[in-house]
C-alpha cells in the first residue's frame, strides 16, 4: 500500500515512523523534514493547492494520503481526490469549519451545551466594544480564523485596542471580520482526539501541553514546548471522562448538523475546577500530541486509517496501549517563537540512547530521501533506522525555532522525565534551550 504523509512539522515525523512500521506499507512524505526524509521519500509539492497533489497522487497510484496538518483539510484535500477512489485521512473543507472558524466552533460548542469558557461571537465592531465594557477582566479575544492571532488582556484600554486591530487586520484574504470574546480560564492545557468516521470514536491520550516559553504563569507564549502522557488512574479517568463528555457529544452533534466527519477530531481544553472546558477543535493530532502519544500505540495504525476511512471503525477493537508513561521535550532555539537564527549545526544526534525518539521539526538533512519512483525495501538502512535511538545521521541543520522533540517512555513519569532530561543535554545546536520543568507533575 502507498501512503503519502503531508506536512513538515514535528507530527509528520512521528507518523511517518509509526507507518513505516506497518507491514507492506511504502511511505512518502510532502515536503518531510530533515528527520521524515530519512524513512520515506520527500516530493516538492505545494499543499495548499490540493489539486496538484492529487494529481500527483493519483499518477503514482497513492493508495491513501494522511494530512499531518490541518493546512490542506482546509484547502479542500478531500474534495479534489473524492472521485479519484484515494482515501484521505480527513475531514472534508466544509467539516473543517470546526478548526478554522472560531465564531462558528464557540456557537456549535454553545448550540449543544458542551462545556466551553463563558462568551459570544461577534462580526460587529460596535457590539464587541460595548459587550467588552461589561464584562471582568482578565478576557480572551481570538479573530475568527486562528491566523488572526488574539491574546489574553489584563487592561481594559489595551483589550479595545486589540479588538479593534482585529477587526482590521484580515489574516487570509476573504476570511471574516468576526471574533470570540470569552472569559480567562485558569489551569493545565490538555489536548485529547479520537480517530473518528461519523459515528464511531476510538479515543487516544489526553496529553498535558507545555505552551509558555517556560514554568512562569506570565511567561510569553511559546507553542509546543512540551507534552507529556500519564499512565496512572487519574489519567485512566481522565481520558475516560473526556471520550464520554466531549468526544462522543460532539460525533453525535456532528451528525446533527449533517457534516460528514471521519479522521482525527481533537479538543483543546483548560482543565478547571469544574473540569474539562473546551478551547478549540481541531481536524489533526496537534503538534507535539502525535510525538507522545504515538510511540505508546501498539496496533498498527494502517488498519485503524483504513476503517476510519471506509467508515467500519466499529470492527476495530479497543486500541491497545504500551503500560508507560511519556515525555516530550522540545529543544529550540534562543528566541523562538518571535526571533532566532537558523542554518546551525545539529549535534549529538546519534548520541542518544536506545529507546529515545528524537522526532524532527524544522530541519534540513542533505542525505534525506528524494522521490524517485522505486519501491521501498522493508531491509537494509529503513530497517536500522526504524529500530535506531535517533533515526537521523550527522550534518542536520536547523531551518526554525522549534527544532527537534526527545521523547522517552517509562514506567513512571519521573522516570521518563529523567531519561528524556539526560538524552536532552546530549544534543546541541546554537542557542539551544528548552524547559526542564516537562512532566514534574502529571495533570495538576
Amino acid at each position: 500500500m502507498k501512503i503519502l504523509v503531508l506536512g513538515s512539522d514535528g507530527r509528520t515525523h512521528a507518523l511517518v515512523w509509526k507507518l513505516f512500521s506497518s507491514p507492506n506499507a511504502e511511505i512518502f512524505c510532502a515536503p518531510g523534514n530533515g528527520g521524515a526524509g530519512l524513512l520515506a521519500p520527500q516530493v516538492d509539492l505545494d499543499l495548499s493547492q490540493p489539486a496538484e497533489v492529487a494529481r500527483w497522487a493519483f499518477s503514482e497510484q497513492i493508495d491513501m494520503i494522511v494530512p499531518a496538518e490541518s493546512g490542506s483539510l482546509w484547502a479542500g484535500m478531500v474534495d479534489e481526490v473524492v472521485s479519484m477512489h484515494i482515501g484521505v485521512f480527513g475531514a472534508s473543507q466544509r467539516s473543517t469549519r470546526l478548526e478554522w472558524s472560531r465564531c462558528y466552533t464557540k456557537e456549535f460548542l454553545q448550540r449543544y451545551g458542551l462545556p466551553t469558557a463563558r462568551g459570544r461571537t461577534f462580526t460587529s465592531l460596535s457590539n464587541a466594544e460595548k459587550y467588552l465594557a461589561s464584562q471582568n477582566l482578565p478576557l480572551v479575544i481570538k479573530s475568527d480564523h486562528p491566523a488572526g492571532g488574539g491574546g489574553v488582556y489584563h487592561d481594559r484600554y489595551a483589550a479595545l485596542e486589540g479588538l479593534r486591530a482585529l477587526f482590521v487586520n484580515r489574516p487570509i484574504e476573504g476570511s471574516s471580520h468576526g471574533v470570540v470574546i470569552e472569559e480567562y480560564l485558569s489551569g493545565i492545557s490538555v489536548s485529547f482526539s479520537a480517530i473518528v468516521d461519523g459515528s464511531t470514536a476510538l479515543p487516544l491520550l489526553p496529553v498535558r501541553i507545555y505552551d509558555r516559553l517556560d514554568a512562569r504563569p506570565d511567561s510569553p507564549w511559546a507553542p509546543g514546548m512540551g507534552a507529556i502522557t500519564g499512565n496512572s488512574s487519574y489519567a485512566q479517568r481522565l481520558s475516560t471522562h473526556m471520550h464520554t463528555h466531549l468526544i462522543r457529544p460532539i460525533v453525535a452533534a456532528l451528525s446533527q448538523e449533517n457534516l460528514p466527519y471521519w479522521g482525527i477530531l481533537g479538543v483543546d481544553c483548560i482543565i478547571t475546577d469544574q473540569g474539562p472546558r473546551i478551547t478549540t477543535l481541531r481536524c489533526s493530532l496537534r503538534d507535539m500530541e502525535a510525538q507522545v502519544v504515538l510511540p505508546r500505540l501498539k496496533d498498527d495504525l494502517v488498519p485503524v486509517i483504513e476503517a476510519a476511512i471506509s467508515r467500519k471503525l466499529h470492527q476495530i477493537p479497543t486500541l491497545h496501549w504500551r503500560d508507560e508513561a511519556s515525555v516530550g521535550i522540545a529543544l529550540v532555539a534562543q528566541g523562538y517563537p518571535n526571533h532566532y537564527g537558523v542554518g546551525g549545526a545539529i549535534r549529538g544526534l546519534t548520541d542518544v540512547d536506545e529507546g529515545v525518539l528524537v522526532f524532527h521539526d524544522q530541519t534540513h538533512n542533505p542525505a534525506a530521501l528524494r522521490y524517485t519512483p522505486v519501491t521501498r525495501s522493508g531491509t537494509g538502512m529503513f530497517s536500522n533506522l526504524i529500530m535506531g535511538a535517533s533515526m537521523t545521521v550527522p550534518d542536520t541543520t536547523m531551518t526554525g525555532g522549534h527544532v527537534v522533540t526527545v521523547v522517552g517512555m517509562g514506567a513512571t513519569l519521573n522516570g521518563a522525565r529523567g531519561r528524556v532530561l539526560l538524552n536532552a543535554e546530549r544534543i546541541s545546536f546554537p542557542g539551544r534551550i528548552y524547559r526542564d520543568d516537562v512532566g514534574s507533575h502529571e495533570f495538576r
